[in-house]
């Protein structure tokens, strides 16, 4: 196989409105019309102006629809907008309370850290004051014995 046939090929696809297209046809109608018509001039611009009313209600009808299609269309985008903002606000209230609760539990820890800190500095200067009295009173003693 050579190169050529294993090379990736992109198909582009254009979707748009046919009204350009109609209309052209219409015009194109019209002009046909007037060229092989075997009718007077009355009869053919009649027959104009009704092809031409036909032509401006059908062209009416699609852009009615048009905005019909657009109104739609952005009521849906709206509708989904607005439920993902609203989903966002909740997600955003939610990881504001997690975020006060982890704060008042940090809050909390460090207070019960902090008495019990302060609770083992006071039993070990009770107990330091303990032996230096001990060790006073024997000192006393020992002085009193010699003496």
């Amino acid at each position: 196989m050579s190169d050529y046939d294993q090379t990736p090929y992109v198909v582009v696809e254009r979707r748009g409105s046919n009204l350009g297209a109609f209309l052209g046809g219409a015009v194109l109608g019209a002009i046909v019309a007037l060229l092989y018509a075997p009718k007077t001039g009355e009869e053919t611009q009649a027959e104009l102006r009704d092809g031409l009313r036909r032509l401006r209600d059908d062209a009416e009808d699609r852009l009615g629809q048009a905005k019909t299609d657009v109104g739609r269309g952005y009521e849906k985008v709206r509708e989904e907008v607005t439920t993902r903002v609203d989903t966002a606000r909740e997600d955003l209230r939610q990881r504001r309370m997690q975020a006060e609760e982890a704060v008042r539990a940090g809050r909390d820890a460090a207070r019960k850290a902090r008495e019990d800190l302060e609770r083992r500095v006071s039993e070990s200067k009770d107990v330091y004051r303990e032996k230096v009295a001990r060790a006073a009173a024997e000192a006393d003693a020992s002085d009193e014995n010699s003496g």
